[in-house]
């Protein structure tokens, strides 16, 4: 069997009623810090990145010339060295708790239903 790196990607949309400051107010906050240190020892990736959208007018403009949608509005992105090492890690109750501990914080300004996450080749 082979094994190769893959990548979790969550692309994130906040909720429409909450202002693009107070989104980056919940994105900054020292608690989600918390809550995403608690995942990555309870998955162990091999690397996390944690990235805002830009806030400037080329993303406007790409959207108008594509003719799409805005943008997400932050993206989170999990590398892991296999797919038969997350499998195991994913199963234990310490990492089910922790993903709904950061559920329950991301409800509060993600439109969850509006934020895809998927697995892809590193």
């Amino acid at each position: 069997m082979e094994v190769f790196m893959i990548r979790l990607i969550t692309c994130i949309k906040k909720k429409k009623e909450i202002s693009p400051k107070k989104f980056r107010d919940y994105w900054n906050d020292p608690q989600f810090d918390i809550l995403l240190d608690n995942l990555v020892s309870r998955l162990e990736p091999f690397r996390i990145s944690r990235k805002l959208t830009l806030q400037v007018g080329a993303n406007i403009r790409i959207m108008q010339a594509r003719k799409t949608k805005e943008p997400y509005d932050a993206v989170i992105e999990w590398w892991f060295e296999s797919a038969s090492q997350l499998t195991p890690l994913l199963a234990r109750p310490e990492a089910h708790a922790a993903l709904k501990e950061m559920m329950k914080y991301q409800s509060q300004f993600v439109d969850i239903a509006k934020s895809p996450s998927f697995f892809t080749e590193a």
